[in-house]
């Protein structure tokens, strides 16, 4: 039962899912106005679903289908440099295709710390396995922290909620034996640390 319950949390916070939450709660708060058109609101769900959620899905999908990867999980850590690259490249066209409006410049800042927290993930992948559902975790824990800061105070129980499903994700990776402890904190430290330092300081 615990491994089923810990299977159903790692699907529904996945890495390609955080961005979408994200998003939903920038809607759902009013921190991305809610009278934008719906042209334009449309236009923002479709560009970060295929970005960050379909495009990466499909690479990894065909990768496997052509050999390069072992299995859906990227266990092995020699075969997550390639997708991890591409997940970078597709955070950081998504920022780009969300262009220079003011209104969008927190979701567009947003997704470059996701590039970044994935580029910092790679770099330890080289020598060492990181959790990376706990690195988007941390980073999306550390992007609300930021809007927190920056005085959105209905955000507490967001922030509250991050918190606790992070602790949630964190155990259920430990109980399916997909990690140490050591690559759960260093994935969530990683993320919350980076996150915050591209929001405050790029």
């Amino acid at each position: 039962m615990w491994a089923s319950l810990s299977r159903g949390v790692s699907y529904l916070l996945h890495p390609f899912l955080m961005p979408v939450w994200l998003l939903l709660i920038l809607f759902g708060t009013g921190i991305l106005p809610i009278y934008l058109p719906v042209g334009i609101k449309r236009y923002i769900l479709m560009v970060v679903t295929v970005d960050t959620l379909v495009v990466p899905a499909l690479g990894i999908l065909l990768m496997r289908v052509f050999g390069l990867l072992g299995d859906f999980s990227l266990s092995r850590r020699h075969e997550r440099t390639l997708p991890m690259l591409i997940v970078a490249l597709c955070y950081g066209l998504c920022g780009w295709m969300l262009g220079s409006s003011p209104m969008l410049f927190l979701l567009r800042r947003m997704m470059f710390a996701a590039m970044a927290c994935t580029l910092f993930a790679l770099l330890v992948n080289l020598r060492w396995q990181v959790s990376l559902h706990m690195t988007a975790a941390g980073a999306a824990t550390g992007m609300v922290a930021i809007l927190l800061y920056a005085g959105y105070t209905n955000l507490v129980w967001v922030f509250c909620g991050a918190v606790l499903c992070s602790g949630v994700l964190g155990s259920a990776r430990l109980c399916l034996g997909k990690h140490t402890p050591a690559q759960v904190a260093v994935g969530f430290a990683g993320g919350f640390l980076l996150a915050v330092a591209v929001l405050l300081l790029a």
